[in-house]
């Protein structure tokens, strides 16, 4: 077996590149915690089950994770694989991850501060493209940016698997009337407390600064659109989803 090209750059730093999704990161960085707690909870679990097994991973495979997080699929893939590149635009989601590793002692890892919508990687340097949770903080823009990116990195014949939230907010769309009006029952039937989160939550949608979920037949259309082949997108059991496609550059 020849050896592997480096599929990342060596670990965390922060640089002039990094300043500017620095800033924009420091929401994150206070909710490490929040993550970890939130990955530990079934429904993730079985999802990071899905994902993986979705991703055909390989021995000799090298995997870029995007939204790494707390490591939810970089710590089930790193056994499976030969490398992953742990990618997320927080430095402290970052570092728990890397202490989580030496913890672990797992060294088949790097971990990566950066956007998934300018990947700090080599053109066609990795096998497989993972993703949790990620891309409904992109607006659709930016998610076709990031898709087009994942194709440059990807080898041909790679793999993308995506888990997200798969609605459209707004009354158009049926499934997201429904994962809204659930939402917005539970939050009720918390009371007060509730009441607060729903009106905050309200407020980030109509402001703008709220998350940007895409329906089922937006992905199918963009995974098409960026040159994906194979391309399987179905909802799930909540407002969640899976995409899987294969790359065909």
């Amino acid at each position: 077996m020849s050896p592997a090209p480096p599929a990342c750059p060596p670990r965390t730093r922060t640089s002039d590149r990094h300043r500017l999704f620095w800033r924009r990161s420091k929401g994150w960085d206070a909710h490490v915690r929040d993550l970890e707690q939130l990955a530990d909870t079934p429904g993730f679990l079985r999802l990071r089950q899905e994902i993986i097994a979705l991703a055909r991973l390989n021995p000799d495979d090298r995997a870029l994770d995007i939204g790494a997080g707390t490591g939810l699929l970089t710590l089930a893939a790193a056994p499976q694989v030969r490398h992953v590149c742990a990618l997320d635009i927080s430095l402290a989601m970052c570092r728990h991850l890397e202490a989580t590793l030496v913890r672990d002692a797992i060294t088949n890892v790097d971990v990566v501060a950066g956007e998934a919508t300018d990947l700090p990687l080599a053109d066609g340097s990795v096998e497989v493209v993972l993703s949790n949770y990620c891309f409904h903080h992109l607006s659709d823009a930016d998610k076709r940016r990031a898709l087009n990116e994942v194709g440059r990195v990807l080898r041909p014949g790679g793999y993308l698997v995506i888990g997200d939230m798969m609605f459209r907010v707004g009354i158009a769309d049926a499934r997201g009337r429904a994962v809204i009006a659930h939402f917005a029952g539970k939050m009720l039937r918390r009371g007060p407390m509730g009441v607060v989160r729903l009106l905050k939550n309200g407020l980030r949608v109509l402001s703008g600064r709220g998350e940007h979920p895409a329906g089922v037949d937006w992905w199918r259309r963009a995974l098409e659109d960026a040159g994906f082949a194979e391309v399987a997108v179905r909802t799930l059991d909540h407002e969640g989803g899976i995409a899987f496609a294969r790359w065909n550059g």
